[in-house]
């Protein structure tokens, strides 16, 4: 009697099949669904390295203008006195070519920029960049150092190690030459000790030598304090309006007391009227405004005293190198 059973027994390579079917289709869509679930997070984080790679470059572009700019007239004179340049200010004095991030989208060229400030024996340069997905700025310390191809570079502790060893090497070639004469002698080996000396004099602007025991004058020393302006806190930005007297845009520095009002410029296509039927537009600017009011302009303070006044040292003062 024909039976679905007896119907089965005769065909159990079809049965087979089917089922292996079944299993290769289940297989092919997890891997379809693993595949679409982890993809997203990898194509984040390539983007997202691509992203930081472009910042990076971008930042190291701004880096390589300041060198270029900050010239021996460009350079901060007093201590704590800064120059500062916006990156709308370097695009058009031509230091640098307008750059966008990996998305193709414009950095701020107003809150983007170099800042040169002076220290005691160098410089500290900061380089801000502000993009729409990332804000970061690098601080470093740069000067008028014998090895910099420009106005002033990076320190290098390297190649300084490497001058003062030519520097030890051509003082004891000097000290090794010798003549007949005792006195020729003498003279040298003298010459070598006097420019051994003034070299130690002339590095002591933050700490000077102590006196001798065996000087009966008494060596007074200069301080100097430098106290930056105070301002109160910006005013909100004001709304925007038509930048018909051409305003351009201006960035206050932090101890710019002469610069209490900025402005930030914004422009975008407008429909300005009708030509024969048609829509015509136009580039139309806008400018806000922001204002602060000086609290007290700071300044530069010198104080002559005696060797190591803890007094004054304790009050902010630093040596500045000059006796008297």
């Amino acid at each position: 009697m024909y039976t679905e059973e007896n119907a089965r027994g005769r065909f159990p390579l079809r049965d087979i099949l089917l089922k292996a079917i079944v299993v290769i289709i289940f297989i092919v869509l997890i891997i379809f669904i693993i595949t679409k679930v982890t993809s997203p997070t990898s194509n984040n984080k390539t983007a997202s390295s691509d992203y930081d790679k472009v910042f990076s470059a971008n930042l190291e572009s701004m880096e390589n203008a300041a060198f270029e700019y900050f010239t021996k007239d460009r350079l901060p004179k007093e201590v704590g006195d800064n120059i500062e340049l916006t990156l709308r200010e370097m695009v058009n004095s031509n230091l640098l070519e307008a750059f966008t991030d990996s998305n193709g989208k414009s950095c701020d060229v107003n809150e983007s920029f170099i800042r040169l400030t002076k220290n005691d024996n160098d410089y500290t340069l900061r380089v801000n960049l502000k993009c729409e997905d990332k804000e970061d700025y690098s601080l470093q310390k740069v000067g008028e150092y014998s090895y910099c191809d420009k106005t002033i570079c990076k320190r290098d502790s390297s190649k300084e190690k490497d001058e003062k060893k030519e520097e030890e090497t051509e003082v004891t070639k000097e000290v090794d030459i010798t003549e007949d004469t005792n006195n020729n002698s003498s003279n040298i080996k003298n010459s070598g000790y006097n420019n051994s000396s003034n070299s130690n004099t002339g590095s002591a602007n933050n700490s000077p030598p102590a006196p001798s025991n065996g000087n009966q004058k008494t060596t007074m020393y200069e301080y100097r304090k430098v106290t930056n302006p105070i301002f109160s806190a910006w005013s909100s930005w004001s709304s925007w309006a038509r930048n018909s007297n051409r305003y351009s845009a201006i960035k206050c520095s932090d101890t710019d007391v002469n610069c209490l009002k900025e402005i930030q410029l914004y422009s975008r296509k407008e429909k300005v009227g009708t030509s024969n039927g048609r829509p015509v537009y136009a580039t139309v600017h806008y400018y806000s405004t922001r204002t602060r009011t000086l609290l007290s302009s700071g300044g530069t303070d010198t104080k002559w005293s005696t060797y190591n006044d803890t007094n004054l040292l304790n009050q902010g003062y630093t040596y500045t190198g000059n006796i008297r």
